[in-house]
């Protein structure tokens, strides 16, 4: 199907499907193993959704209905390249890799990912620096930055064919103190209907310059 993506979509995966908080409690203690007997870290995965939603972390593959999308790298900074924050907010630098698995062609934009932190407010919420919201109140949407002369960021707009994959730097404006991150997808249709919700949590220890 092929995806229309508009600020409701954003919305709406905001207020009714973030990324619960809430953990599972931990299973009953087992008898150690032996050294040699212990199992290796798990490595990135696959992740298909179930009743509603997918979540994962950084280097897993999230399949959607019509795109995958990994989260290769984050990086918490004071500056990047040309950009610099408003007063009192970071930079994270997102880079992600997008492919497309659907027929006719797909049209990416910058609003397809949203980066949550802290609470579910509004002001917990940010989209790329690409996107600008003249009317927003909150700091996260409505931002003065420069943009001019940045290389390798998404450029808001993109259109992949089928099997064909984008992987560029997506830049969001984050408060100071926050290291703990979840990046989000929501699936939304052509008759503005909303399919599964993909949640990729994260971490991302600040930088100096």
């Amino acid at each position: 199907m092929k995806l229309v993506n508009t600020v409701l979509s954003i919305l709406l995966a905001a207020s009714l499907l973030a990324c619960s908080g809430k953990e599972e409690p931990a299973p009953a203690a087992a008898s150690a193993a032996p050294v040699s007997e212990t199992a290796a870290p798990a490595g990135p995965k696959v992740v298909e959704p179930a009743y509603g939603r997918g979540d994962g972390a950084m280097g897993d593959t999230m399949k959607t209905a019509y795109l995958e999308f990994t989260l290769n790298s984050a990086r918490l900074v004071p500056s990047w390249q040309t950009i610099l924050p408003d007063a009192g907010m970071k930079l994270l630098v997102l880079n992600i890799t997008t492919k497309s698995t659907q027929t006719p062609d797909l049209t990416l934009y910058d609003t397809d990912y949203q980066v949550q932190w802290g609470g579910t407010g509004p002001e917990d919420y940010s989209t790329p620096l690409t996107y600008r919201d003249e009317w927003a109140t909150a700091p996260t949407y409505k931002r003065t930055v420069n943009l001019d002369g940045v290389e390798g960021m998404f450029p808001g707009t993109a259109v992949l064919r089928k099997d064909e994959s984008l992987s560029a730097d997506y830049i969001y404006q984050v408060p100071e103190g926050y290291s703990d991150f979840k990046l989000e997808f929501q699936e939304f249709f052509e008759d503005e209907s909303l399919g599964d919700f993909f949640c990729v949590t994260f971490h991302a220890d600040p930088e100096t310059e």
